[in-house]
């Protein structure tokens, strides 16, 4: 008797337990950084960025790195839908203006290096001009030898693919190098034998695919690969040498004259896409004392004063509040 009176009883309290949770506010959504990004970030955006990104703001992060200029021109033709993007050099941002953005924050410099295999023939010379042993002059003859395996990244859509030949020809000039030197180097702009996906270049150096291959320091420092040191002048990591830099120049197959620039990493947010609330977050993230640090720890000069290009105005406000 007892229990067929308790019966009733449990089924009301399971049922109010029902509606009670039911009434309750479903939890929000993570929204998600979806940040496109120069290939030669991948290390540092995905080892380090990512996980004190995800632990300070509770938002999710997805990334994909690539050659600047070739983001810029899928999220034109809308094959990628990022939130965020980070370019080397300001041109492959300019690209998407005003559509996707009016605005990016200039924030570090990341000079070329040659980066080489100690598993290279040419290894103990390339090792004796590294130690300033040998004068670095040494190394252009080095490179133009026919059995020397060169990498670099394509011009067409890499930033660090242009200021890779451009550095040769600012060294040409500088060290007076006999005519020709260039042609002998590189093959051709668009060589194939020579050209490889950003993010895959250092990966063959490693495995003793090529005897060496264009970096940036931060690649160099952050893999912990060999290489040779380039002076100010022809590395275009300094942006007080701007000027002097945009005396070189490549030609792209498209008859476009890409002019040399100092080799400054810009970020922005791209309109129209989903979660910019988290887009926006990823910027403040990157731009704080924090993320700024995790970049120069990394191997990137961090730039004495942000530098803002295009629309002040435009810019988020919890992204203004890191900006001088």
């Amino acid at each position: 008797m007892a229990g067929s009176k308790l019966f009733p009883i449990l089924i009301a309290a399971v049922a109010v337990g029902a509606v009670v949770t039911g009434c309750g506010p479903a939890p929000a959504a993570r929204q998600t950084a979806d940040v496109a990004y120069a290939g030669s970030l991948q290390l540092v955006n995905s080892k380090y960025i990512h996980p004190a990104f995800t632990k300070a703001t509770g938002s999710n992060y997805r990334g994909r790195g690539g050659g600047s200029l070739g983001l810029a021109n899928q999220i034109k033709a809308g094959e990628i839908h990022p939130n965020v993007f980070e370019s080397v050099g300001n041109a492959p941002i300019e690209g998407l203006e005003p559509r996707y953005t009016t605005w990016s924050v200039g924030f570090a410099a990341t000079p070329l290096v040659l980066a080489y295999s100690p598993q290279s023939p040419y290894a103990s010379r390339l090792k004796a001009i590294a130690d300033g042993q040998k004068p670095l002059v040494d190394l252009f003859a080095l490179m133009e030898q026919p059995g020397f395996h060169l990498g670099r990244t394509n011009p067409e859509t890499d930033p660090q693919g242009q200021a890779f030949i451009i550095m040769l020809k600012l060294a040409a000039e500088k060290y007076r190098l006999p005519a020709g030197t260039v042609d002998k180097i590189i093959g051709t702009v668009n060589n194939p034998k020579q050209i490889f996906a950003e993010t895959a270049l250092e990966s063959r150096l490693e495995a003793g695919q090529l005897d060496a291959c264009s970096a940036f320091l931060s690649q160099a420092v952050q893999r912990k690969l060999a290489y040779i040191k380039l002076p100010d002048d022809i590395n275009q990591g300094n942006p007080e040498l701007a000027a002097s830099y945009a005396s070189q120049s490549v030609t792209l197959k498209n008859g476009k004259v890409v002019k040399g620039s100092p080799l400054v990493l810009y970020v922005t947010t791209i309109g129209g896409t989903p979660d910019q609330r988290a887009g926006v977050s990823f910027v403040k993230y990157l731009l704080s004392p924090a993320g700024l640090k995790t970049y120069q720890d990394q191997g990137y000069t961090l730039l004495p004063k942000k530098e803002v290009k295009g629309d002040v105005n435009a810019i988020p406000a919890d992204i203004k509040s890191e900006l001088p």
